[in-house]
């Protein structure tokens, strides 16, 4: 092969492989977020079990299912609001929740 073709295949070589590299450098993760409308549903079942009244439960949207992660939500029931703190027990998406 002449030079200038080999130095050709080194060109392409490199700009194909450049690409790849790019192209898997680019391409982002999926970040797991956590169901925090399951959290709201727990929330509000643990406070009627508790209180015999139902709540009306806000938890943050898009939390990242991170371990050891901790989030607040609201619960309200009539005209008092109680807050939540969530913390997340592993990456898995388990949490336990207290209010404060």
């Amino acid at each position: 092969m002449p030079p200038f073709g080999r130095y050709l295949c080194w060109v392409l070589a490199l700009i194909v492989g450049s690409s790849l590299a790019l192209a898997a450098c680019s391409s982002s993760e999926s970040i797991a977020t956590l169901n925090t409308e399951k959290i709201e549903r727990a929330i509000a079942q643990s406070s009627f079990a508790q209180r015999g009244q139902r709540a009306r439960v806000s938890c943050p949207s898009a939390v990242p299912q991170t371990e050891g992660l901790k989030f607040s939500c609201t619960a309200v029931v009539g005209s008092v609001s109680t807050r939540f703190v969530v913390v997340e027990q592993d990456d898995s998406g388990h949490v336990h929740y207290e209010a404060r």
